[in-house]
């Protein structure tokens, strides 16, 4: 292992072990709460980069989510089913559905594709609106339950009655899920890139194309459905407002999530992700300038930034070299002071 690797390894152990710090460090229950949006917010956007990987652009991953978070929501408050299998479930019939819905939707390409999988997602979000008797509608669900204690070898259990025990339950999830995409990606990123550059030659020298768009499809419609579970269980609260989680908004925002953190690198959607939703509660006190703050953040980042977020270590020294060079050009004016 090169020393650049073990520095990085090192550098993510670190991390990992802060953010476990973290509800020791934070007591305020409102940031929790965000932080623990963020890391749902992390999950959704990488399952779309996942798909993304094969040259596609999906605007569909809320309408899986919604999926997880239903079957998930459903299977545990009216089916008495334990909300751990609920939560498996609910990223398998996501899956599923993903599965089923896959090769006509990726028979399409381009703005095609985009445009097919966000209506896709409308569908999903007007069905549960409009079936009260199962998603209870207008109203939503309510009272949805959390997830059971997990004993310790019999000498604590461990609730999830705070914001706190949340926290850790979706850092360790979310962390699990991250580690099995990259795994992935190490494994069929590279045909997945190559499809992208040109589907055409990758299937001229034996490449499944259809098939490897399909596994990155079904794989990150998977990973929506988790997030939607655990966000279900976390709020235990869903509606399909469309101003809610599940509306178009919110597919706009996955995208810019990816975009901004840095699309070409596994890390960029989870520093967008991260990033772009704590900006917008640090600019809360601004009410009315806080859709401005974040629409000019998102602006530089993709004027100036091309590698996004995560390219950030990059164009710090670039720009500090730029803004030495000027001041170096720049005329010495010598002001003497009369008397």
């Amino acid at each position: 292992m090169s020393k650049r690797e073990q520095i990085k390894s090192f550098g993510i152990v670190a991390l990992i072990v802060f953010l476990f710090c973290v509800p020791l460090l934070l007591k305020n229950i409102y940031w929790l709460h965000i932080l623990c949006l963020a890391c749902i917010n992390v999950l959704l956007a990488s399952s779309l980069r996942t798909i993304n990987l094969t040259g596609e652009l999906s605007l569909g991953q809320v309408g899986f989510m919604l999926i997880g978070a239903y079957t998930s929501a459903l299977l545990s408050l009216r089916m008495g089913l334990s909300v751990w299998l609920a939560m498996l479930l609910g990223g398998l019939v996501a899956a599923a559905v993903a599965l089923v819905l896959g090769y006509p939707i990726l028979r399409t390409k381009g703005v095609y594709f985009t445009v097919l999988t966000f209506l896709v997602a409308e569908i999903f979000r007007l069905s549960m609106w409009y079936t009260p008797s199962l998603s209870g509608g207008p109203a939503g669900l309510s009272k949805i339950p959390a997830p059971s204690a997990i004993n310790i070898l019999g000498i604590t259990a461990i609730t999830f009655a705070t914001k706190s025990a949340y926290y850790y339950l979706l850092l360790v999830i979310v962390l699990l899920s991250l580690v099995v995409l990259f795994r992935v990606e190490r494994s069929l990123g590279f045909t997945w890139m190559a499809i992208r550059q040109n589907d055409s030659l990758a299937e001229s020298v034996g490449i499944n194309v259809m098939g490897y768009k399909l596994i990155a499809f079904v794989v990150g419609c998977f990973f929506a459905g988790i997030a939607g579970a655990l966000f279900a269980h976390f709020m235990h609260l869903l509606t399909t407002d469309v101003t809610a989680m599940f509306g178009m908004l919110m597919s706009i925002y996955v995208v810019i999530y990816m975009v901004v953190g840095g699309q070409a690198r596994f890390a960029g959607p989870i520093v967008g992700a991260v990033v772009l939703t704590l900006v917008p509660e640090f600019a809360r006190p601004l009410k009315e300038y806080q859709p401005i703050i974040f629409g000019a953040l998102v602006i530089f980042i993709i004027f100036f930034m091309r590698q996004g977020l995560i390219g950030l270590p990059y164009y710090l020294p670039l720009w500090w070299r730029k803004a030495l060079g000027y001041l170096k050009k720049m005329p010495l004016v010598k002001v003497r002071l009369s008397q």
